[in-house]
């Protein structure tokens, strides 16, 4: 039999076609093919099957697709091999013969073809390259992509093909046969212009046919990629390359300044974690492609290693390890996270990628503390540890690929550290996630903390000491709103939107405590669950709270509301909505309908992205929190620091960090007690955790392309304009001006004047953003003529 992936997928047993049965059946004998004699755990192959949503019933139709497939295969190859498909804990394992897989004969040709070439025989090498490309019929698998199957190991397979083929190229241009491999190599090319090496090569070829013009054409068109994908320029075989060709170089014609031929890459080992005072920080490989663009990041990782195998019986290791794998894998994606694979005997999880949210310590922390219950439940010892920090990542066509950073290795620690049944976490995870998680100290571990439990309710803030500033004429509006409803008898919805710590929840606590005046007005807090907080509220009737609770719907509110509406107005408070399940968020979308003709005032908070969603759309009224004015947040200083404020060095610079964030204000004012250095002298090092936290989730909500422009201007300096930024990233002045429009209107930045141009609403983000930009990208921008000169060095 023989199975062939490389193009259109066929199994052909006697020179015939084998039909399978179902698209279910040919997704799983592939995967399964791809990763042949290896074992695949049933949630791997879940997850590749159904990437977007896994169907409750999707274990049950793998089981009977893989029956249909022994049941297939036994038929075919006869009863010497009928357990070629096995059941194999956690999953199943494919035994075949490598050479019936078309995917395995191309890799093994290419290994064959490279020893041929290092040891000199190019002849060999020649065959044995050309063999191995005849097996492609297409695109890899080019069926079951159409039906949207997209998988990290076809990348890496088309990868490895046109790495084949450099090789080829290579090889045939030192035997002069640039004419030859000309038809082949341009479209090639140009199919891939970020590849450097087969552009160099082009180049070459074009050079040796007298197209000087045309090879020099190639190296502007490799360029342009490069600058616009990646904001890279060419590497320096490359730009020694077109220097030759400029000079007409003569040895140009008779060998190729070309790298020695690369190797097929090796997995990446796992990191070693001995009991030392440092090691290496492990580099999370996952399946190669070409990096798109690589950017730092902060992330929170939870680690989760066994703490003992019963009897060291090496069999029941394996079976356990997975079954925790699987445990890590289910509740990570269902809470959002990245799985970059394991790291030795530890499972890791990271939150922040490919987007940040400030509450990542929290997600994490929760998730942790959910594995670690599954994982008891079952009767597996383990032990977790999360930390946070920076890492590099790589990110591909396909997602985030390669992660590194000490965090991992961190994480790694501290799971490997931590007590049996214990999640032990760091300083900075316990402070970010303090308020919805209880945590005790650990006694043997200073500055390292166990989470012990979630909170059922997030623990509230302290009294502000610095007042209601700011939102006087918000709290009006409210008020006025409220009057609306009550003359006209009828419900209205305000939706009060701002990114967070702008002071959403303050204004409705505000708003509920001059209600609280008022006892006509009733006031329902609906921030977990809109059914609950209306069948908990004082003098409604026993057998309607029951009817709510049991029924729940439309007319259960709607009756509810019309005894608390006997004597006054309705007011529902339905706090950070964004934070919610769909079915609240959709009870609150639904409250106005259900009240029709009754005096409700649906008042719900959230941050910008809830409209996006499609939630909130039957909003009457929307309210943005704009940023507090320099004057405001210099009087809410004055509270907050009372005496002090204006004693502070660097009052100014310390005035346009916060920005207009209430909140910011209140974490760079506890950072101020008893401080004497000058808050411009301290930079990035005097930005409070949270302030760090907050403004990367607002970045990372950016869309994309609005990201990278805010990346090109953090290296213009202070003040910059559309052409500044143009010259930076390569792209059109008008489309950029257009964006730096639209971040300005989201104050993101802010509009100087025409001249000057724009400026970082917050020192704070440029700096932040300045910080994501990886070192080797800052120094091949800073070459360029619009970057300020010094700015990188005063920035780093």
């Amino acid at each position: 039999m023989r199975f062939d992936l490389l193009g259109p997928f066929n199994v052909v047993h006697d020179g015939r076609p084998v039909v399978l049965r179902g698209a279910t059946q040919r997704a799983v004998l592939a995967y399964l093919l791809l990763r042949h004699n290896e074992v695949i755990a049933t949630s791997t192959l879940l997850q590749a099957i159904w990437a977007d949503e896994i169907p409750n019933t999707a274990r049950k139709m793998v089981q009977n697709a893989v029956s249909g497939l022994r049941s297939t295969l036994a038929q075919r190859t006869g009863d010497t091999e009928q357990a070629m498909l096995l059941t194999h804990a956690p999953g199943y394992l494919l035994r075949v013969d490598s050479d019936q897989v078309d995917v395995a004969r191309f890799r093994k040709l290419a290994t064959d073809g490279r020893a041929a070439q290092a040891g000199g025989d190019g002849e060999r090498a020649v065959t044995a390259y050309r063999e191995a490309l005849a097996l492609w019929r297409g695109p890899v698998l080019a069926d079951l992509t159409e039906t949207g199957v997209v998988w990290p190991e076809l990348v890496a397979l088309e990868d490895q093909r046109i790495a084949v083929h450099e090789d080829l190229f290579g090889l045939e241009l030192d035997r002069g046969r640039h004419h030859e491999v000309l038809p082949d190599l341009r479209p090639l090319a140009e199919a891939n212009p970020n590849r450097e090496r087969l552009n160099a090569q082009l180049m070459t070829a074009l050079y040796r046919c007298g197209r000087h013009v045309d090879a020099l054409e190639v190296y502007r068109a490799t360029r342009a990629s490069l600058a616009d994908g990646l904001g890279l320029e060419p590497g320096k075989e490359l730009r020694e390359l077109e220097r030759a060709i400029l000079q007409h170089d003569e040895t140009l014609l008779t060998r190729r300044p070309e790298p020695a031929p690369r190797p097929e890459p090796a997995p990446a080992p796992a990191p070693v974690v001995a009991p030392l005072p440092f090691t290496p920080a492990p580099v999370i490989a996952m399946h190669r492609t070409e990096p798109v663009e690589s950017e730092r990041k902060p992330v929170v990782a939870i680690g989760v290693a066994l703490a003992a195998t019963p009897d060291d019986d090496p069999e029941e290791a394996v079976e356990i390890q997975a079954r925790l794998r699987d445990v890590v894998e289910e509740e990570a994606a269902a809470a959002g996270a990245h799985l970059p694979g394991d790291s030795g005997p530890v499972v890791l999880a990271l939150f922040g990628l490919p987007r940040t949210d400030d509450d990542d310590a929290v997600h994490a922390t929760r998730t942790a503390l959910r594995i670690l219950d599954r994982l008891s439940s079952a009767g597996i010892a383990s032990q977790v540890g999360v930390d946070s920090g920076d890492v590099l990542v790589e990110y591909t066509t396909a997602g985030p690929g390669q992660v590194a950073g000490p965090v991992l290795d961190r994480c790694v620690r501290s799971a490997l550290r931590a007590p049996e049944g214990r999640v032990r976490v760091s300083d900075a995870v316990r402070e970010a996630a303090e308020p919805t998680v209880v945590h005790e100290a650990s006694e043997d571990s200073p500055g390292w903390w166990h989470a012990v439990s979630a909170r059922q309710k997030p623990v509230a803030e302290p009294a502000d000491p610095g007042g209601f500033v700011g939102r006087e004429h918000d709290l009006d509006l409210l008020g006025h709103l409220l009057g609306f409803v009550e003359r006209g008898g009828r419900p209205h919805r305000v939706t009060v939107l701002g990114e967070p710590g702008i002071g959403k929840t303050r204004l409705l606590a505000e708003f509920a405590e001059a209600l609280a005046e008022h006892p006509r007005i009733r006031v329902v807090d609906a921030r977990a669950d809109v059914v609950e907080a209306f069948a908990v509220m004082p003098g409604l009737l026993p057998q309607t709270a029951s009817r709510l609770r049991a029924e729940g719907g439309d007319a259960a509110l709607r009756g509810a509301a019309t005894e608390l509406t006997a004597y006054g107005p309705l007011v529902v408070l339905a706090d950070d909505l964004h934070r919610a399940d769909p079915e609240s968020r959709d009870a609150v979308d639904r409250l106005g309908e259900a009240c029709a003709g009754l005096p409700v005032l649906i008042v719900a908070s959230a941050r910008p992205g809830l409209l996006d969603t499609g939630q909130g759309e039957r909003c009457g009224t929307t309210v943005s929190l704009s940023s507090l004015s320099d004057d405001a947040v210099g009087k809410l200083l004055d509270k907050l620091l009372p005496g002090t404020a204006r004693l502070i060095r660097g009052r100014r610079e310390l005035i346009a960090r916060i920005g207009g964030n209430p909140r910011f204000a209140h974490a760079y004012a506890q950072g101020a007690h008893g401080r004497t250095t000058p808050f411009t002298a301290l930079g990035q090092s005097a930005t409070p955790p949270l302030v760090r936290r907050t403004l990367a989730a607002q970045l990372d909500n950016l869309p994309p392309a609005e990201k990278s422009l805010l990346k090109a201007a953090s290296l213009t300096g202070d003040a910059f304009t559309a052409e500044d930024v143009a010259a930076v990233c390569g792209r059109d002045t008008a489309e950029v001006e257009g964006a730096l429009s639209r971040l300005a209107s989201l104050a993101v930045l802010r509009r100087e004047d025409d001249e000057a141009g724009y400026t970082f609403r917050r020192a704070t983000l440029r700096e932040l953003v300045y910080q994501r930009i990886p070192r080797a990208t800052r120094t091949a921008l800073s070459r360029r003529p619009a970057v300020r000169p010094g700015l990188v060095e005063a920035l780093a």
